[in-house]
């Protein structure tokens, strides 16, 4: 038993460097293709589908894998009487994965010199950075049920598809609300093209 938690605490640890690479991976390569006339933190982070669509669902595969192997040693938590303590465990490791992959994803911006927010006010494009951090968060902590759940894996779907509605219906509309530039009908009686 005592070896089985040892290697878990490695592999969590080794999933946590893994998952500031898929954050630092997909930051470089935002910077790398954005167009340096749009380049602002919303528009490579909210409004491109590289975060949501693909590497925050990597996120939660990998945190949810932690889950399951958890899962597996819930008989031995639950004759302790330690169901609560490791469920609050759980949540304090989706936070941690969270911040990680935040860093790994905002922090190569800040060092480029591009400006954070270029079309609209820094007070709202701050608020719709944390909106999603703290969207990214919940979500997080939504897989901790996978746990207790009786059917995990359809956890795991509905948290990615919550994402993507999220991505899709409700942060591109409310980048609107940001700058009129991130609406397509905007765009195109303007005559505005590229890289948005």
């Amino acid at each position: 038993m005592i070896m089985r938690l040892k290697r878990i605490s490695h592999r969590l640890v080794l999933i946590g460097f893994i998952i500031f690479f898929i954050g630092l991976i997909g930051s470089i390569i935002l910077i790398k293709t954005g167009s340096p006339e749009t380049m602002e933190l919303p528009n490579e982070y909210l409004n491109f589908h590289l975060v949501s669509l693909y590497l925050q669902p990597t996120v939660f595969l990998l945190f949810y894998k932690q889950v399951l192997t958890f899962r597996n040693i819930n008989v031995f938590v639950t004759v302790r009487k330690k169901n609560r303590s490791m469920i609050m465990h759980l949540m304090v490791l989706a936070t941690i994965y969270c911040l990680i992959f935040v860093l790994g994803l905002f922090v190569p911006y800040f060092l480029t010199g591009y400006p954070l927010f270029k079309f609209g006010s820094p007070i709202l494009g701050t608020e719709l950075i944390i909106l999603h951090v703290f969207v990214l968060l919940l979500l997080l902590w939504l897989l901790v049920g996978g746990y207790n759940w009786h059917r995990p894996y359809l956890l795991l779907l509905i948290v990615i598809i919550i994402d993507l509605i999220y991505h899709y219906y409700i942060e591109k509309n409310i980048l609107i609300s940001y700058s009129p530039l991130y609406d397509e009908l905007y765009r195109a009686i303007h005559e505005i093209y590229g890289g948005f």
